[in-house]
């Protein structure tokens, strides 16, 4: 009986084959980083719309009568009782400029309480992030450190002073939002207002706290709307 022969490749073959295998994966792995990098920016984007919306829902099933989100690379949350919002902003006895104007000032007026348990961080205080933020805490150049979010049931309190705004495509109202870069092709200093990199996504929200979600498009040189 004679014996079948193994046919074995060469190296010839085994070149070839690798070379085509480099080729490959000189073409897929920029696609696939690329792909990565972009995910977890938006990962991340999408915690901070779920926070806005965990401490609407608390406010608007009357939890408390008012919470303050303070965003930069630390997101966190003061809260107000339903006693104290009437106090400072139902009474009759009261006269604040608080009241007048409808207004929230940083931790103003008196009856907030800063919530430890819901800080979370981002940036350059969480080295497991993936992503910059502006605002991000630190001030170059006189640029804002911070946005905040005075939430109420009625949307009738704005924060005193103005946050990153601009008019929304769909209703020209004002919004405020907050940006987020990637940090595998941007610096903290980098990542703010005109900033044109590739994974860059943009939060904004009304006075109601609806949010939408924006993706930079670098070829068009426009944000995309992807969610709300």
């Amino acid at each position: 009986m004679k014996k079948k022969k193994i046919k074995a490749f060469t190296i010839i073959e085994l070149l070839v084959v690798l070379a085509v295998m480099g080729v490959f994966a000189g073409i897929a792995y920029p696609n696939i980083s690329n792909w990565i990098a972009d995910r977890n920016v938006k990962k991340e984007a999408y915690e901070v719309i779920t926070y806005l919306k965990e401490r609407k829902n608390e406010v608007q099933t009357g939890q408390y009568g008012m919470a303050q989100v303070t965003m930069n690379s630390r997101i966190f949350t003061a809260k107000m009782s339903n006693e104290n919002f009437i106090k400072e902003y139902k009474s009759i006895d009261k006269n604040s400029s608080y009241k007048t104007n409808k207004k929230c000032g940083y931790y103003q007026p008196n009856g907030f309480i800063p919530d430890e348990s819901l800080k979370f961080d981002l940036g350059s205080r969480n080295n497991s992030s993936n992503v910059w933020t502006y605002p991000n805490g630190s001030v170059f150049g006189g640029l804002e450190s911070y946005s905040a979010i005075c939430i109420t049931k009625d949307g009738s309190i704005t924060f005193d002073r103005g946050n990153l705004n601009e008019p929304d495509k769909k209703t020209n109202q004002s919004v405020d939002y907050f940006l987020l870069c990637s940090k595998t092709n941007s610096t903290a200093r980098e990542c703010k207002i005109g900033a044109k990199f590739d994974h860059m996504y943009k939060i904004t929200w009304d006075r109601f706290v609806n949010t939408k979600l924006y993706k930079y498009r670098k070829n068009k040189n426009d944000w995309m709307l992807i969610d709300g």
